[in-house]
């Protein structure tokens, strides 16, 4: 796995460090400090209101949570120092993801990242080494942010769409590598103005930190190139939309446990566990895994968005698609790919659902139902039903009534976690119900 230079930092060098947490809205939130506070700031964090920290909306709107009073009180954000990342070396610039803690320095109820970390816990202890990657699509735009054109016109994965922001792509691939961000690939995407960078597999927490850094750093530079970049899940109605395809891996004393030159499913018994405890909590998990008021707009049949409940060796068009390795190197390339997440969620909370999902899988040692093998669009009512293939909730008031009433992902995050998560995004979607689609989609643009 790729080595991490963000943790050999002179902190004397840094003239401001931005310190983010990514909320329940999918925002991501900062405080900036200044040098000489920098170092202190490790010791006994940032100030953090509850409203910030837990309550505000994509709209920034505060939303209330039993238990919770976003008023009253008042936590900190601790940022991690093995995970800062300079982000400008010639201006001084560093970057941290931070913990929210209560006064007393305890983890806070609601933390995202605390709740990844108790998950990945939960795989350290069972004795498997599991490993995170994912795969950022978002819209680049020219103009302004109130006239905004997209960037480039396709053709989709061309070298003219390249060309046509090869500076930008060159300097967002500078500046990620710099910064520690293991980068795997960059590429036009198939839509207008539409690109995708994947990230190497890391640890859970790690994987998440390099997913918010890169989208800090993309949007930083491309205001540098005079561009504009969303990643909401519909940034544009005349181009593709966007995802957040979380891929993850799983080792034990024998190898990768998604390689099994032996079985059918090309997989042992326990990926195939894992692949069924994923799909079987997929459904109660959607307002996770994209809870803004877009992103169930988004998982349409024939946008590779994995818009149906069922699995499938290399199949797009399901919500799990398993990845066979390359021949020769497959115990170290082969994995699972979960598709219908977005850049909306919070990611520490959507691959928290995954791997816990994941875990309950391995350890009741659930059986996988039969993959597809074929566009699952494209079979009828009957045969989906067959097949057990479902799809998503219709609307996000159900997605959440869903999440609401899961008790396993109110146990694997926390009661005060998951009441909070509900209530800002029914909030949003209680607000944004009352816009057309064209409205959602502008005023979503710009907020992650």
């Amino acid at each position: 796995m790729t080595s991490n230079p963000k943790a050999d930092l002179d902190l004397q060098q840094v003239r401001a460090l931005v310190i983010s947490h990514l909320d329940n809205a999918g925002v991501s939130r900062v405080k900036v400090l200044p040098g000489p506070r920098v170092e202190g700031a490790f010791h006994h964090g940032c100030g953090v209101s509850v409203s910030v920290g837990v309550l505000l909306a994509a709209d920034d709107h505060v939303t209330r949570s039993s238990g919770i009073d976003p008023i009253v009180g008042d936590l900190r954000g601790m940022p991690d120092r093995s995970a800062v990342a300079v982000i400008d070396k010639a201006r001084g610039l560093a970057w941290a993801p931070a913990d929210l803690v209560d006064m007393h320095g305890v983890p806070f109820p609601t933390c995202q990242r605390t709740a990844l970390k108790r998950v990945a816990a939960e795989w350290s202890a069972a004795g498997l080494e599991v490993w995170v990657g994912t795969e950022l699509e978002f819209t680049v735009f020219s103009g302004t942010q109130d006239a905004p054109v997209l960037a480039h016109d396709g053709p989709g994965y061309g070298a003219a769409a390249f060309l046509q922001l090869e500076a930008w792509n060159l300097d967002v691939l500078t500046e990620l590598v710099e910064a520690g961000v293991p980068v795997e690939q960059i590429h036009p995407e198939y839509g207008r103005g539409q690109v995708e960078i994947a990230l190497a597999p890391r640890s859970p927490v790690q994987a998440v930190d390099d997913y918010l850094l890169a989208r800090f750093i993309v949007a930083r530079v491309s205001r540098r190139h005079g561009l504009h970049v969303s990643y909401s899940p519909i940034a544009d109605s005349k181009t593709a939309t966007n995802g957040c395809h979380i891929h993850f891996s799983a080792r034990n004393g024998d190898g990768n446990v998604f390689h099994d030159d032996a079985a059918a499913t090309q997989m042992s018994p326990e990926g195939e566990s894992m692949i069924a405890g994923v799909l079987g909590r997929l459904a109660e998990s959607a307002a996770l895994l994209g809870g803004s008021a877009l992103s169930l707009a988004r998982l349409q049949p024939e946008q590779w968005a994995g818009s149906f409940i069922c699995w499938g060796t290399g199949n797009r068009e399901a919500a799990v698609r398993f990845v066979p390795g390359l021949k020769g190197d497959e115990d170290g390339q082969s994995n699972v790919e979960v598709k219908c997440c977005d850049g909306s969620a919070n990611q520490y909370l959507a691959v928290a659902a995954i791997l816990a999902a994941a875990m309950e899988g391995f350890r009741r040692g659930l059986k996988l139902p039969e993959g597809v093998t074929i566009d699952p669009g494209t079979l009828s009512e009957t045969e989906r039903e067959r097949l057990d293939i479902r799809a998503f909730a219709r609307d996000m008031f159900t997605a959440l009534d869903d999440l609401e009433g899961s008790r396993f992902l109110r146990s694997a995050l926390g009661r005060e976690l998951l009441d909070a998560y509900v209530a800002v995004r029914r909030g949003e979607a209680e607000r944004f119900a009352k816009l057309d689609r064209e409205a959602v989609i502008a005023a979503l643009r710009w907020r992650y």
